[in-house]
């Protein structure tokens, strides 16, 4: 019995550990899918976790209600944590389509339809994290995430979380993370830089036309434009902006 209830206790903190990473919509890749396709992969991935970990695996404590409570929230910090190693990047490049948004003139939406004065979603910002997150899949990073998180048993054993959470290396993923995001879109941004400076140029010279608005339909032809031909070198910028997200993470765990 007691070997029984061992063993749901391990199956009960794996399923933990997997659930920021395969169902919680936020941190997960797995968001587009089903809530019901999600949680039978995570339940599929805590099993498998399971019947692979080797004889003599040392069992949670069982009698000690605070330990067990303790011990579930550290599983759900671990899989949060490789959960951001998705979410931090995706931000990233949602803050980049942003700063976008802000040169283009397409912030400036909300005057000219005040209906989506209540939106905060960037339109180039949401294109961006689209095609993230089908880089994702196309680069096989997934494959490397969920290795990552099966690995994670074995360096930190279900129920003990014996290493604490690295700052340094969380503010370093930040760091980097939001660095990476900007180099995918700095031709853009330079780009619409030198248009600005023409249109200032053009309103001190023309102080009677309201050359701002004028300026609004050329600013985003050209950021559409340049993003479009930036596109060939986006995949490879994309993937290692991830890639470092995936070598860091283990690192925030206090893992070598």
């Amino acid at each position: 019995m007691e070997a029984l209830t061992g063993f749901a206790l391990l199956f009960g903190y794996a399923s933990l550990r997997y659930l920021p990473v395969m169902v919680l919509p936020g941190l997960s890749p797995l968001a587009w899918a089903p809530m019901l396709v999600r949680i039978t992969t995570m339940l599929a991935f805590a099993w498998l976790t399971l019947l692979a970990l080797p004889d003599g695996y040392v069992s949670p404590t069982i009698g000690q209600p605070m330990a067990l409570l303790l011990a579930a929230i550290g599983e759900l910090m671990i899989g949060g944590i490789f959960g951001l190693a998705f979410m931090i990047p995706n931000a990233a490049l949602h803050t980049s389509g942003w700063l976008l948004d802000m040169q283009a003139g397409l912030g400036a939406g909300a005057l000219l339809n005040p209906a989506s004065a209540d939106t905060q979603e960037s339109l180039l910002g949401h294109a961006l994290m689209l095609a993230a997150t089908v880089l994702f899949f196309s680069l096989d990073l997934h494959v490397l995430l969920f290795k990552g998180l099966v690995a994670s048993t074995t360096a930190l054993p279900l129920g003990r979380m014996s290493h604490p959470i690295s700052a340094e290396a969380f503010f370093a993923l930040l760091g980097s993370s939001f660095v990476g995001a900007l180099v995918v879109v700095m031709p853009v941004v330079l780009g619409l830089f030198f248009v600005d400076v023409a249109v200032g140029y053009a309103s001190r010279s023309m102080p009677q036309a309201n050359v701002y608005f004028l300026a609004l339909p050329l600013k985003v032809a050209v950021a559409l434009g340049m993003l479009a031909l930036t596109l060939a070198y986006a995949p490879g910028l994309i993937g290692r902006l991830f890639g470092t997200a995936l070598d860091q993470t283990p690192q925030m765990l206090g893992a070598p």
